[in-house]
């Protein structure tokens, strides 16, 4: 075996040294000073410097320290003279190579606490695992959640660099309000960044991510860290979305009783069933959803127990009762003989938590304007145009054709042959059309015959901006069509980007769905409140009650004045409960949930209440 020189040694040792940053390097020039300042010191001594050792050595040593000292020497002795010019210079060289080393140190050192490697000493903060163009609306989101509340912190992780996040979130959001975002980087689902982010001392946990395998991987990461850590808050839990209904069972396992999990696809697909058939629907889901304006809250009010639900309804001025959760969770709508009973909460939609104001003053109701007569039961067959198709199809199909009578139409324009169980399908007839919905000559052909609906679905072949440009494409040509044929329909839409729903308002579309934003506000909502994942879910689905828009003559006479009081009443004896109304003038719609109820209010033949009622 070849032996090691002395040399290769040497710098062996050297670069072991090199390696361990900035002290060693300090440290190693601070040994070699040293051992340069006792030679020189030993050297004057030698060549019969007056003095002592100890006084050369420091001589010595002042030379490193201070050039200028070399000013002072005389020529008495040359040897002395030369020895110490040595030493000055080996001091100049030291000093710029400290200089370098200490400078280089702070910059590294700078360049790592720009990178977010501390651990967050926030608590009761929100953590949000995953930094994507879905991040903006779940900050916004939950800045105004946060906004009556001081000293807030959201805590975001990315695998991006901190500097990147932080420049990100400061071009698109402006007012921080009361919270502060704190980004750190690194891996998703490793511990130590978990341990970063102060995740056991957090309040709730979003996960913002939305591929299946990668949401189960951190879910089951965070359970693993949680397992071990002692709990600031106790019931703190995650909030996810995913995509496929056989991942959502795996994912709830994963979370061990930790973990909300809102099936996204099943969400949408309700959402998009319902809204094209109720145009303007989306925007009311909007409305209970997101934080600007109205929430929903579950109150605690004492003055209400041994009241039913029915005598509720009125007590609230500025907000709507949604309905009471007991101790088996909430109920939406539930049987108005319901009795209130001490620990029950009430469901309310308000401006804010807690800001409702009680009247337990009983208020007259305008009973001439009330239509007592039942709801008129229309049994019109419905005819539903879609255009392009995606993964959600079935789903929507599968929703739509619970709701609608038997023999209702649905046509499907798409240029690939759809495997569709159509015998699966009670009510509605599919028919498929083969082609694409940006052929205009197609859909004057198609629109010559009645249509009452047309739904726009977005390709999830394509990425969002090319989607999102052939479905604002298809809305041109059909609010075009619309112009010079007087043809009316409504045309609900499904936009991939929320800043491409703003191109498409020329269109004049009565509805945009947007599935990434729309699970964010509802994902935002359940991390502020884990007890609203029920409730949603009741809103959204078949059983029970839904929101509705009904005509606003089934429940008092149009064209007079007539308070929302009245209107609550009137809803109230249908087994409903009216939470706005709808208008329409000079063709614009206007949505308005959670009216005053004092507040006078002309309704015409053509505008709609929105309740929330079982059919």
């Amino acid at each position: 075996m070849k032996k090691r020189t002395f040399g290769e040694k040497i710098q062996y040792h050297f670069d072991n040294i090199m390696s361990k940053g900035t002290i060693a390097l300090i440290g190693l020039l601070f040994g070699i000073t040293m051992i340069v300042v006792g030679l020189a010191g030993i050297a004057a001594v030698v060549f019969g410097a007056d003095g002592s050792l100890g006084s050369q050595i420091w001589s010595s040593a002042m030379h490193v320290l201070d050039a200028g000292t070399l000013t002072a020497d005389t020529l008495d002795s040359i040897p002395y003279v030369i020895i110490m010019s040595v030493v000055t210079l080996c001091g100049l060289f030291v000093t710029s190579i400290l200089i370098g080393i200490i400078t280089t140190g702070f910059e590294s050192r700078l360049k790592e606490l720009r990178k977010g490697k501390s651990i967050v000493l926030e608590e009761r903060h929100t953590v949000i695992i995953g930094f994507n163009d879905n991040i903006y609306t779940l900050l916004n989101e939950l800045i105004e959640a946060n906004s009556n509340h001081k000293n807030q912190c959201i805590v975001v992780v990315g695998t991006q660099e901190k500097e990147e996040m932080e420049e990100a979130i400061a071009s698109r959001i402006s007012d921080f309000k009361t919270s502060r975002v704190i980004c750190r980087s690194g891996s998703l689902s490793e511990a130590h960044i978990l341990e970063r982010c102060a995740v056991e001392r957090s309040r709730s946990v979003i996960i913002n991510v939305y591929e299946d395998a990668e949401v189960i991987k951190i879910i089951l990461s965070v359970s693993a860290y949680l397992k071990d850590k002692e709990l600031l808050v106790k019931d703190l839990f995650m909030t996810a979305a995913i995509e496929n209904e056989q991942n959502v069972e795996a994912a709830r396992i994963a979370g061990e009783g930790r973990a909300e999990i809102i099936h996204a696809n099943d969400a949408i697909s309700r959402i998009i069933a319902h809204t094209c058939r109720q145009p303007g629907l989306s925007n009311v889901l909007v409305e209970l959803f997101d934080y600007d304006g109205d929430e929903l809250y579950f109150e605690e009010v004492p003055e209400l127990y041994g009241k039913m639900l029915h005598e509720t309804l009125n007590l609230f001025p500025k907000a709507v009762v949604f309905g009471i959760r007991k101790d088996d969770g909430p109920h939406l709508n539930p049987p108005m003989d319901t009795v209130l009973e001490k620990g029950d909460l009430i469901i309310l939609l308000e401006d804010d938590d807690g800001s409702f104001e009680l009247d337990l003053n009983e208020m007259p109701i305008q009973e001439e304007l009330i239509n007592n007569s039942g709801a008129k039961k229309t049994a019109n067959r419905e005819s539903l145009l879609i255009l392009g198709c995606n993964s959600m199809i079935e789903r929507i199909l599968r929703e739509y054709d619970c709701y609608v009578e038997p023999g209702s139409e649905v046509t499907i324009v798409y240029p690939n042959e759809l495997e569709l169980d159509k015998a699966a399908y009670k009510n509605i007839v599919i028919e498929q059309v083969m082609g694409s919905g940006t052929d205009r000559r197609l859909l004057e052909e198609l629109l010559s015959s009645d249509v009452d609906d047309i739904l726009v679905l977005s390709d999830d072949g394509l990425d969002a901006e090319a989607s999102d440009s052939q479905t604002l494409l298809q809305l041109i040509f059909l609010r075009d069509i619309s112009g010079k044929t007087g043809k009316k329909f409504t045309i609900t839409s499904e936009m991939r980007k929320s800043n491409n729903q703003r191109l498409a308002t020329q269109a004049r579309v009565e509805d945009f769905v947007i599935g990434s934003n729309i699970i964010n506000l509802l994902m935002t909502q359940i991390a502020e409140n884990r007890e609203l994942t029920a409730l949603f879910e009741d809103i959204l689905d078949e059983e029970g009650s839904e929101i509705y828009m009904k005509p606003a003559s089934e429940y008092v006479k149009t064209g007079v004045p007539v308070d929302f009081y009245t209107v609550t009443e009137s809803a109230a004896r249908k087994g409903h409960i009216a939470i706005g109304y709808k208008k329409i003038r000079d063709g614009a719609t206007e949505i308005v949930t959670n009216p005053l109820k004092s507040e006078q209010t002309v309704y015409e033949k053509e505008d709609y209440m929105i309740v929330i009622a079982e059919d």
